[in-house]
Order: C-alpha cells, then structure tokens, then sequence
C-alpha cells in the first residue's frame, strides 16, 4: 500500500457534503428573536422612571430621559386575548411574543435591548441586501395629559460603528397623526405593525443595536406596554395566533463555500483521471 495515498469520498457522500454546503446559512441576526425559549435568554432587560418627555412636539429618541432604576414589567405570553385591546391577535408569530411594561402605571419604563452582527446569513436574495425584521404593537392608556406626559413607546435600530440610526418609530398616546384604535376605555393602540429595515451593504460585519421602550406617563397614574415578537432578518410569518414559525433566510458562509470549492475540484480530478485511465 502506497503511505502517501489520497483518501477520497464516496460519490455518495461528495453529494451529500455538497448539498449540506449549500443548506448550512450561517447564524441570522438577534439571539432568541422570537421569545421561543419563554423568556428574555439573549436579551437585556432595563428601566427606571418615565420623568417625561424632552422638549417639545415632534418628539424623537432625543426626547427620551429615564430616570435609572429597576428593569420595568416584561413578561412573554402565548395565545392570550387583551381586553385593552380586542383585536390584537397573540401571539403575533410562533408560540410566544414578549410584553415590555403593563397595564398598571407607575411612571415606570420597560426597556429592551440587544447588540449583534450583520453576517451574510442576514442579506436578503431578492434585493442583496441585510434586512433586520420584526412586529411591534403599541397598547398605551391616553389619559390626555400634555404631550411630554403621556404613556409612549420608543423603538430604534442604530449601527454602533457609526452610531446613525437604521430605523426609529416614536409615538405618545394619542398623537395626533398616528392611526392609533381605540380600546377599552381611554385605551389607545395599534394592531402589530411589521417592519423592514434595509439596511446598507456597508453594515456587513458592523454591530447594530435594537431598542424598545414601552413607557407609563409620567405623572404615574395611567400605563402603557408594546408587544414585539420575529425579531430576525427573515420575513416575519403569517403569525395570527396559529403558531407559525419565521422561516430563516438561507445563506452560504464562507466555510460552506471553500468546502463546496474543495469538493468539486476532487470531482474534477476523479474524471480527468477516468478519461486517461479509459484513453
């Protein structure tokens, strides 16, 4: 037996290793995106005191202050029924959606975050670009105090390498100009609102940060909470309760990539050497 002989697969398992390098999508982005474990694993949990709103009308992330202080109410829930409001439909997608603060009030602020990396597994093929995705849905008591003393909610994605922001919604209870439903009593909210950041190529390898702040006025007596479920880079499903799971975006990493090159450059060896053993 030749020592220096080259072991080579079977043609079987050449197809089966390529076929499994071009289905292994690296890791997509957000850790636990969809509260599928039941609770907040991947996530940080923050919060403290709502003392109000910056300034005046139109509000912006730069109107948020928070008094620090405990991490506000969260909790995940499933298939649930919310009498504030009716015609919201739990969860939003899979088994579970999260609930940043309650109904209760307090003056208290829920906040959510999560820091991560672009990859590859996050371009989306119809476009070639990373998406960041997710559903958000407002539920805020609109007691009709001034503008900077109302429940709100806050939600941003901002690249850290430069800190410009990707993507922000900002809304009080009641504003004027958003579409808000109304609930039981003075509750205001919004069915789930699904978003699609495109973010630009140059976010590759950079990390981005994903905020939600859910917040009670500030004056303590009325609350206000925001659902949030699919956060990935994948389209957020048909959801409406039935248990549907996003499905990943596939994507071929690098290592896929050179084990696919490694195999068909064998494959091409094995039949150069069949044509001058058959010539």
């Amino acid at each position: 037996m030749n020592p220096c002989r080259l072991l080579v697969p079977h043609p079987r398992l050449t197809l089966a290793l390529m076929l499994a390098a071009l289905s292994s999508p690296a890791s997509a982005i957000f850790h636990n995106g969809g509260f599928e474990t039941g609770d907040f694993t991947g996530w940080t949990l923050e919060g403290g005191v709502n003392p109000g709103l910056v300034g005046a009308p139109p509000f912006t992330g730069a109107s948020v202050q928070i008094t620090p202080g405990a991490a506000g109410p969260a909790n995940v829930v499933g298939a649930i029924a919310d009498p504030r409001a009716p015609t919201i439909v739990l969860p939003r997608v899979g088994q579970n959606t999260a609930r940043l603060n309650d109904e209760n009030g307090g003056a208290l602020v829920t906040r959510l975050r999560q820091v991560d990396t672009v990859t590859a597994a996050d371009i989306d093929p119809l476009d070639g670009l990373p998406h960041i995705r997710f559903a958000f849905a407002p539920v805020l008591d609109d007691p009709s105090h001034a503008p900077h003393e109302q429940p709100y909610f806050y939600v941003v994605v901002r690249n850290l390498a430069d800190n410009s922001v990707l993507f922000e919604q900002f809304a009080y209870s009641g504003q004027a100009g958003v579409q808000f439903l109304s609930g039981a009593g003075s509750w205001k909210y919004l069915e789930f609102q699904d978003v699609d950041a495109v973010l630009p190529a140059t976010a590759l390898g950079q990390q981005v940060e994903l905020t939600v702040i859910a917040a009670d006025c500030s004056l303590g007596g009325h609350g206000g909470y925001v659902y949030v479920d699919g956060f990935g880079s994948a389209p957020v499903g048909p959801g409406g309760g039935n248990g549907t799971t996003p499905t990943a975006v596939p994507a071929t990493d690098p290592l896929a990539l050179g084990l696919l090159g490694l195999i068909t450059g064998w494959i091409g060896w094995r039949a150069q050497r069949r044509s001058a053993g058959n010539a």
